[in-house]
């Protein structure tokens, strides 16, 4: 049976009757500083003052469609390479630009327990525009704590009298459930997060103040019965005998919270790098994913569409926009359908490199597409026009309040095959479709919506 995305509103805030909005609205602008404290953002202007609903059904709907088409991408690299090596030279990726790859590594399940892909909404339908695969996957702190604290807002409230609703399931629980399977690890081994502070995530200047942060997220570890510490990766070191530690402390197991890609060579590096190819450190997650993350993947999707069944087939088509390698055959076809696509370079993150088509001024999109073929890693993806939300704000320094349409895209986490939380970004009126965290978008979690 097909589901009906459209049946309801994504966002179910367009179900509600106007006196619960009146009533949420009201809520929010009397409790938004505590739903979004310690929440980091380069939004130095305003808040949301409500959350995004999601039916229960559609939650459960999304994380099934995201779980095979997680399978459908990991099949894809099969088709083509068994090995790391392989399906990294087939890519075209470098050899050296991912850390810790081991190019004799065997594909398997064992690179997807870990991820979150970047879906929009369009016409209420899910498309998934790309796959984050790997376990350095963030936000799972700060939109779990969103998702908790409306729902606490709720209870306060007596809203959830009005609507019943109830937080997702808990992704750094369920991070940890599958660090602790993938990992094979028992109770009071020791497990050691390590992160990078060299990026420009707002904090970053403060690693004393990072690490207290993560105190609450440490003591869920140590609660599930792991011994767990964190450190940045410069705190790493080696001793006399090649073993890793940290500042004195043994790491036997790591749980990497960082992209494996231009990476700071420094000694916590080299030490870690080290451990790792001697096999006396193990990793969540094998960096390998990394090359399943990357954007040709669905270029080859698409290429295997006749391959699948009918049902993949189907599946592919409602939810993944159209996808091609960008070749000089294109160029005239991509220049004259320029407002109905976007151009993406293959291996890049966070929005770096996205040409918008509609966005540009036609010389300006050819140019890019030029440089595109010249370069050889870039795609062409069918424009997505992301559905927006109507959403209520509130200035930070002046207390005005101010209602926007504006777009928004949705992040299930997969941990383990099995869906938690949801990273939503929602878009700041004063910037454009490109959903990322320098363009100021507002980082929310969800609250789930059931039967009263």
């Amino acid at each position: 049976m097909t589901f009906d995305w459209q049946r309801t509103s994504f966002d179910y805030w367009d179900e509600l009757p106007p006196e619960t909005k009146d009533s949420v609205l009201a809520a929010g602008a009397e409790d938004w500083s505590k739903v979004f404290s310690g929440v980091l953002t380069f939004n130095k202007s305003w808040r949301p003052l409500r959350p995004v609903m999601i039916h229960q059904d559609k939650y459960a709907e999304l994380g099934r469609v995201m779980d095979r088409l997680l399978q459908l991408l990991l099949e894809t690299g099969l088709r083509r390479a068994s090995t790391a090596g392989e399906l990294r030279k087939l890519l075209g990726t470098p050899d050296g630009l991912i850390e810790y790859l081991d190019d004799d590594e065997v594909l398997g399940d064992d690179l997807i327990q870990s991820g979150r892909p970047d879906i929009l909404i369009a016409g209420g339908v899910p498309k998934f525009v790309e796959f984050n695969i790997g376990s350095e996957v963030g936000c799972v702190w700060d939109t779990e704590k969103v998702s908790g604290r409306f729902l606490e807002l709720f209870e306060r409230h007596g809203l959830d009298q009005l609507v019943a609703v109830q937080a997702p399931p808990s992704p750094v629980d369920g991070r940890y459930h599958a660090i602790i399977q993938t990992l094979g690890l028992r109770q009071g081994d020791r497990l050691t997060m390590v992160m990078r502070t060299d990026g420009e995530y707002p904090g970053n200047d403060d690693i004393p103040a990072i690490v207290r942060s993560l105190d609450p997220f440490v003591e869920r570890g140590q609660a599930l019965g792991i011994d767990m510490d964190v450190a940045p990766v410069h705190w790493l070191g080696a001793d006399e005998d090649g073993r890793l530690h940290n500042q004195g402390r043994p790491v036997d197991a790591v749980f990497r919270l960082y992209v494996c890609t231009e990476m700071p060579q420094n000694p916590g590096q080299a030490a870690l790098k080290a451990a790792v190819e001697a096999g006396e450190s193990k990793v969540f997650t094998s960096s390998a994913g990394w090359l399943l993350a990357n954007k040709i993947m669905l270029t080859w999707l698409w290429d295997d569409l006749d391959s699948l069944s009918l049902e993949d087939q189907e599946l592919v088509r409602q939810h993944v926009p159209w996808s091609r390698l960008i070749t000089a055959e294109l160029l005239e076809h991509a220049t004259e359908r320029r407002a109905e696509l976007v151009l993406k370079p293959a291996d890049e993150y966070g929005g770096a490199g996205v040409l918008v088509g509609h966005e540009c001024e036609p010389g300006a999109w050819r140019e890019g597409l030029e440089e595109a073929i010249r370069r050889g890693d870039f795609l062409l993806q069918d424009y997505v026009r992301p559905d927006r939300l109507t959403m209520d704000f509130v200035n930070l320094e002046t207390g005005e309040r101010l209602q926007a349409e504006v777009p928004y895209s949705v992040g299930p986490y997969t941990f383990g095959r099995k869906a938690y939380g949801c990273f939503l970004r929602v878009g700041c009126h004063e910037q454009g479709e490109v959903l990322n965290l320098k363009r100021a978008v507002h980082v929310t979690g969800p609250l789930l919506v059931g039967s009263a």
